[in-house]
């Protein structure tokens, strides 16, 4: 048996392998579930972060399917993209009068 460790040569030098870290182990092949353990996963009633979202869920579905509130929330953002393009124009506005007011001095 021979104690030389291998070289390497683009390092020109010789290295010890890397031995590998103990307490790792790596499992053959996923667990296998059953589809009844699936759907406990995904209706977990005892998380309260599932409950939580579970309940904010259903009062945005139940209001957006409201067709008064939809009209509404249409309305809402139609009037706050129209104030912020006349805002935008507002502000090119005062740019060019302080750029006029600049160069006429």
């Amino acid at each position: 048996m021979s104690t030389q460790q291998p070289f390497d040569p683009a390092q020109q030098q010789y290295y010890a392998p890397q031995q590998p870290q103990q307490g790792y182990y790596q499992q053959p092949y996923a667990p296998q579930h059953s589809a009844a353990s699936h759907v406990k996963e995904w209706f977990n009633f005892r998380e309260p972060s599932y409950v939580k979202g579970f309940v904010i869920g259903a009062g945005v579905a139940l209001i957006l399917t409201n067709p008064a509130v939809k009209k509404a929330l249409v309305k809402g953002v139609v009037k706050l993209w129209g104030g912020l393009q006349g805002g935008v124009e507002e502000l090119k506005e005062q740019i060019r009068d302080v750029q006029a007011e600049m160069g006429g001095e």
